[in-house]
């Protein structure tokens, strides 16, 4: 691991229709923190001052999110809102954002052989066995999923954003073995 990546301190959000998911990172192998927070109603500016506390306790280099604007991306309008005002509260406190696209997630997991969220849970679960014990089940096409998922959607936004990138033309990341 190179001291890039020792000095960041990377906090991780997904937004969701109950409030936001977190996962706080300092390195690929290092998590400090996850959790859900669930703010009711789910209205913006409470989502915010639950951003805003993490942000405070917490004191990340890079805040990192899902960019909605790429392909692949099924967010809709009021999560899409959510990331952009997460975005400027973060360029308010002095904080980089980084966006991850989940194509991005996928590539980083796709030479572990995980390519469905699922799969990507159960390698970062492999990965990261302090989060084994909050692995959802297999979402069968009738159930809803879990909330406990949003965690790994989370982890996975930072473990794209730690894995290495090509220097290529195209700059498409390199796939990041999960061990």
């Amino acid at each position: 691991m190179s001291n890039r990546t020792r000095e960041l301190r990377v906090l991780a959000i997904d937004p969701t229709t109950r409030g936001f998911a977190f996962a706080v990172m300092e390195g690929p192998h290092d998590l400090i923190d996850w959790g859900v927070k669930s703010v009711r109603p789910a209205k913006q500016a409470r989502c915010l001052v639950g951003v805003a506390a993490q942000i405070t306790f917490f004191a990340p280099s890079v805040i990192v999110l899902e960019d909605t604007s790429k392909r692949g991306s099924r967010r809709c309008r009021r999560i899409r809102r959510l990331i952009e005002a997460i975005r400027n509260l973060a360029a308010r406190a002095g904080v980089r954002t980084r966006l991850v696209s989940r194509r991005q997630v996928r590539n980083t997991f796709a030479a572990s052989g995980a390519t469905t969220k699922h799969q990507i849970a159960v390698a970062i679960a492999e990965q990261l066995p302090e989060l084994a014990d909050r692995l959802p089940p297999y979402r069968t096409s009738w159930m809803s999923e879990d909330y406990r998922m949003n965690i790994f959607d989370a982890v996975a936004l930072a473990l794209a954003f730690f894995a290495p990138r090509e220097e290529s033309a195209t700059r498409t990341p390199r796939t990041m073995k999960v061990v």
